[in-house]
């Protein structure tokens, strides 16, 4: 982990927000404020781009999750390598069709090298053509088994958002949403790595 934090006590109140607890009430342990916090977990952004290591790759589980924050629709776009259940790539919007499947592919198929994997899907129409058009030539549409790991992602996306809802509460846009989500996977792949080290 590259990431500096100037403020251990901040950091260890940041991975407390992270596991379930407010801004406000994570900024208490540490002396810290809202914004404070607030602005050190946006860090994680950068945890979760300097974990993502380019290399081949077998079975990659793709899906995204429609979830309504305020009355606003947004769509969360996942993708996990099922060897290590690493989240690859994450990307919010606020359409769900065959061009935002392309642009969310490419970002996936630029973490691999050499031959594209095998791409796990479920039923949605959006992926087809898309996995086509960026050179995912093979893929297997399933709804159990191997994409059991991007099932497991979303749940805890999902499970946090609502921990804290009030936390969306106010201004917020696609990038606002896209840089959150991208920190929660950068503490989620860290925390995976740690497991596996001390294993």
């Amino acid at each position: 982990m590259n990431l500096k934090y100037n403020n251990v006590a901040l950091y260890g109140e940041v991975t407390i927000y992270y596991a379930g607890l407010s801004y406000e009430k994570a900024g208490m342990f540490a002396g810290a404020s809202y914004e404070a916090v607030c602005e050190w977990y946006q860090k994680g952004k950068e945890l979760f781009e300097e974990s993502i290591e380019k290399k081949r790759r077998k079975w990659i589980a793709v899906d995204e999750k429609e979830i309504k924050i305020n009355g606003v629709t947004v769509f969360i776009w996942g993708a996990v390598d099922i060897d290590d259940e690493k989240v690859l790539a994450v990307w919010v919007s606020f359409g769900r069709s065959g061009f935002e499947a392309k642009a969310f592919l490419k970002k996936v198929g630029d973490t691999c090298k050499g031959r594209l994997p095998r791409i796990f899907i479920d039923g949605g129409s959006w992926y087809h053509w898309a996995l086509r058009v960026v050179g995912f030539k093979r893929y297997t549409v399933v709804s159990f088994g191997p994409r059991s790991a991007i099932e497991r992602l979303f749940s805890d996306i999902e499970r946090r958002i609502r921990e804290f809802w009030n936390g969306f509460i106010g201004k917020y846009s696609r990038e606002s949403m896209e840089r959150w989500v991208k920190a929660f996977v950068g503490f989620r792949n860290c925390t995976k790595d740690l497991k596996r080290v001390l294993s």
